[in-house]
Order: C-alpha cells, then structure tokens, then sequence
C-alpha cells in the first residue's frame, strides 16, 4: 500500500509549511530554504503515513523535525531580512490590509523571540492544532503544551505591548 500523492500533499501544505518556516528562519532566502528541506522531509516521509491521525497533523509533525534538525546542524546566523514578507493579511482596503499586515508582523516577530519549545507550540497553535495534537505532534505531554502556550503567552502579551508602545 503506497501513502498518499506526494505533489497534491505538498500542494495542500505549501502554505503551512512557508508559514512554519517563517518562524524559525527571519531571512527570507533561509526560509526558502527551510521550505524546500521540509518538502524533501514530508515526500520521503510519506510512505510511512498510515491515516492513524490527520494527514495535516502528519506533516506538521515532519516538518517541525526537520526545522529543528536544521536548527542542531548549524551555527547561529545573522538576521539581515525580515521573515515574515510573505505572510498574506486579509482586508478589504489597502489600510486595513497594510494594519493587519504590520500587527502579523509584529507577532511573527515577537514570537521568533520565544524560546523554542514554546515556539513550536505557538506556531502549531496558530495553525489550529490543539493542545493534545500539538502533545502528539511534538512528542511531549498535554501538560507541557499546556504551560508552555501559558508562558509564551505572557512574554508574547509583554513584548507586543512594549512594541506596540
């Protein structure tokens, strides 16, 4: 039994998959990157995939390890672009959009600053995952989910607010 069509997989996730880039990498060109590291990892991976969760989960879960394998290989770089130009902000003027724009900005910024395991929750958070995928996806207990979306949320809520200032 072969796992699901690799392309329509990658076609269905592309998006989620640039958006969880963006929250390791704040260079754009690393973020591509990253992308194309995470495809790689959830092609290969795909086989494996026997529809006991949710596909999207599946390549969440791919994905997060490959981020973070990247993270182990190499150095700290410098920043010297900003991640989050490809974020899309609805709204229906160029204003509102440009507003919604700079508040995802702002976020997506605060939070490339948590620490990482509470960034891997914030970011699959923010994909709609919840707290016991989330345990799934990372590996680790509800419980540990649970606090550290409690703290990222504080430090998330006081940064936002310093900047905001």
């Amino acid at each position: 039994m072969s796992g699901p069509d690799a392309a329509a997989v990658l076609a269905e996730h592309g998006a989620f998959l640039r958006r969880l880039a963006s929250g390791y990498e704040r260079n754009r060109s690393d973020q591509e990157e990253l992308v194309q590291e995470m495809a790689i990892a959830v092609w290969r991976s795909l086989p494996k995939y026997r529809g006991d969760g949710s596909l999207k989960g599946f390549v969440a879960k791919v994905a997060q390890f490959a981020a973070l394998e990247r993270l182990r290989r190499r150095r700290p770089a410098h920043d010297d672009g900003d991640a989050l130009d490809r974020l899309e902000a609805p709204g229906p003027g160029p204003e509102r959009q440009f507003e919604a724009q700079q508040r995802q900005r702002r976020l997506m910024a605060a939070v490339s600053q948590l620490p990482l395991g509470q960034r891997e929750c914030v970011l699959l958070a923010l994909e709609g995952f919840g707290n016991g995928e989330i345990a799934g996806i990372l590996g680790i207990q509800a419980n540990t989910v649970d606090q550290r979306l409690s703290r990222a949320r504080a430090l998330l809520r006081a940064r936002l607010e310093t900047t905001h200032a």
